[in-house]
Formats: structure tokens, C-alpha cells, sequence
């Protein structure tokens, strides 16, 4: 079992280009690998597709309908969980008069009286 010797790898970083060097997009600069160039040649319509332009939206659509009753009900459950967390925080504060009544009532109450 004899190790295998590798050399390690070298990174060759590339000097930079100067300042009068035209970048893709016409102006001058610093060429970047990661300068974003608008291409729209890429966007061709299909026959298939049809045209963006002529879109007619129906009205009709089961989405419309589906996204509704799905909002609807978001909005019931909504009212629920509020309606729940009132009728708690309604609970605690009751209970937190109750308690507070009855420390009242237990300095109210004297046990003995300190006779000097």
C-alpha cells in the first residue's frame, strides 16, 4: 500500500482587462463573466401557443371559482381562530379577577392582633 503523490492543483486568476476594452454591451468597463446581456432572441411565439397580445381572459373559469371558495374558507377559519382567542384571553382575564378578589379577601382577614 504505497500513497499515490498528486501535485495540487494551480488557479490561474486572469488579469483584468483595461479600462478603454468595450464589455458586450457597447459601454466600457471591466468585462464581467457574470454581467447580465439582455438577449431576447430566445422568446420566439409558436404557432401553438398563440399570441400574448390577443389573450382573452374567461371569465368563466373553474380557477376563478376553486381560488373564491378556497378564499372563503381561509377567511372562515380566520374568524374562528380570532373568535377562539377572544373567548381564551376572556377566560384568562376572569380568571385573573377571581384571583386577585381573593388575595384581596385573604388581607382583608386578620388572624390574631398583636397586643403590646
Amino acid at each position: 500500500m504505497a500513497p499515490t503523490i498528486r501535485k495540487t492543483q494551480k488557479i490561474v486568476l486572469k488579469k483584468r482587462e483595461p479600462l478603454n476594452s468595450l464589455v458586450p454591451d457597447g459601454s466600457a468597463g471591466f468585462s464581467s463573466r457574470l454581467a447580465a446581456a439582455q438577449d431576447t432572441s430566445f422568446i420566439q411565439p409558436s404557432a401553438e401557443l398563440g399570441d400574448m397580445d390577443t389573450w382573452n381572459e374567461d371569465a368563466s373559469a373553474w380557477e376563478d371559482e376553486s381560488s373564491d371558495a378556497a378564499w372563503e374558507a381561509d377567511l372562515v377559519l380566520r374568524q374562528q381562530k380570532m373568535a377562539e382567542r377572544e373567548k381564551r384571553s376572556m377566560e384568562q382575564q376572569r380568571k385573573k379577577m377571581e384571583k386577585d378578589a381573593q388575595r384581596m379577601n385573604k388581607k382583608d382577614q386578620k388572624i390574631a392582633v398583636k397586643l403590646s
